[in-house]
């Protein structure tokens, strides 16, 4: 029995545009040029890192393009790195997935005798080396879109090989936060199949499922909009026998050129706008610090806490906006930070329990606002009214979707901040 090394990539999404960008940020410059290309340097540091580590194979679990986007250029370019692969003998396995099925038209080029692209059955390959079997790598692709069926199921170790035996396979496991849940399995699925490992796909968060047999999702290679923060990239997994089976080790390596941050503000006690705006740009430089050196951008979304007498004055949307357009002004002479966006969510310095003990119009509002809080009944006796005109509009119904419970809570926060703001004496 054989060490094995092999570099493990899912979800590259190549030329898939960034989501949740502003017109401004999104068009001209530096930057746009950045973001445009992001998924193709992501792919050009996938295969220098192939060379560089000269593994024994590159698996790529699925979502390599968008069918939707039929891009000529993605599908060239992955050529391209497998043809350098090629010529290192380092052989590529591939599975398509939800995005990228076999059923779209995404098979327009030639692919070079390293590559082996899994069709919609399972398939077994034998690797070898110098005349003795050094793996074998089990694959099944999406047949279509939406694939429904647990392919996991399919699998099956080969007992004529006593040798690293390892799973390709995009999909959903059960207990994921996924929404799109294409493939389902469980864990017991996976382990049932008697491999030493799976390289799954689908899941953009990079995750160890179990460490015996080795799964693990390597996240994606670039992360395509703010609610897929951190660093992205691929995992280079070693192989190595002991007492009759395999332990894995996997690093981590970082691709994707950009980097989406939530970053947290807290704003307690600050009463003075040049202190929030030395404290913002304070925690753009913080997070520029803390990247990557490979790390070329920085997009962050930068939200607002914490108790102030600037409470009011930030919630007003004309001066959040003025705000964060001086803020992406001043974060311009940082080298690879721009800010996305800025959320407020800060809170005037009064309890509410002080409002509570008011005997006027402020004190009478925040009241009902409580009753309103505590009992549907009275939160439906107030809202229902005010807003039936709108979803009670002959068109407009048709169009809206009412708010769920976790919506009218938040409007209801919000009218009691507008209250506090409209009615407070100051």
């Amino acid at each position: 029995m054989d060490a094995i090394r092999y570099i493990h990539a899912a979800d590259l999404h190549l030329d898939t545009p960034f989501q949740g960008l502003s017109r401004e940020t999104a068009q001209g410059g530096h930057l746009a040029r950045l973001l445009h290309d992001a998924t193709f340097t992501a792919l050009e540091r996938l295969f220098g890192f192939c060379e560089a580590e000269k593994p024994d194979f590159l698996v790529l679990a699925g979502d390599i393009y968008n069918q939707e986007n039929y891009s000529v250029k993605a599908q060239l370019r992955l050529r391209d790195g497998c043809e350098r692969l090629n010529r290192l003998g380092i052989r590529v396995f591939l599975a398509h997935g939800n995005h990228d099925p076999l059923d779209s038209r995404l098979n327009a080029v030639e692919w070079p005798d390293n590559v082996t692209v899994f069709g919609p059955e399972p398939e077994r390959h034998l690797l070898e080396k110098d005349g003795r079997p050094l793996a074998v790598v089990h694959g099944i692709s999406h047949a279509r879109a939406r694939e429904g069926r647990n392919l996991a199921r399919f699998f099956q170790r080969d007992a004529r090989y006593d040798c690293f035996q390892l799973g390709v396979l995009h999909c959903t496991v059960e207990g994921e936060s996924k929404a799109d849940r294409y493939a389902p399995c469980s864990l017991d699925d996976l382990k049932s199949a008697g491999l030493d490992a799976w390289a799954l796909g689908h899941v953009h968060e990079r995750r160890v499922l179990s460490e015996a047999p080795f799964i693990a999702y390597p996240g994606n290679a670039q992360g395509l909009h703010v609610n897929e923060p951190g660093p992205r990239g691929c995992l280079l997994v070693t192989a190595a026998p002991r007492g009759g089976s395999y332990v894995c080790d996997a690093s981590f390596q970082l691709l994707g050129p950009v980097q989406w941050e939530k970053l947290n503000l807290d704003l307690d006690g600050v009463s003075h706008l040049d202190e929030v705006e030395r404290r913002l740009n304070q925690c753009l430089e913080a997070a520029a610090h803390a990247a990557d050196p490979a790390c070329e951008a920085i997009m962050a979304r930068v939200t607002l806490s914490g108790r102030t007498a600037l409470d009011a004055m930030l919630h007003d949307a004309a001066n959040q906006e003025d705000l964060a357009e001086r803020l992406r002004h001043l974060s311009s002479g940082m080298p690879g930070v721009w800010l996305k966006d800025l959320r407020v969510e800060t809170r005037p310095l009064t309890e509410r329990s002080e409002y509570l003990q008011r005997e006027d119009l402020l004190g009478e509002t925040m009241r009902l606002a409580e009753r309103m809080r505590g009992s549907r009944e009275a939160l439906q006796e107030v809202a229902g009214p005010a807003l039936a005109p709108l979803f009670g509009h002959n068109r407009l119904r048709k169009a809206l979707t009412p708010p769920d419970e976790a919506q009218m809570q938040a409007l209801l926060q919000e009218a009691e901040r507008l209250c506090v703001d409209l009615l407070e004496v100051r």
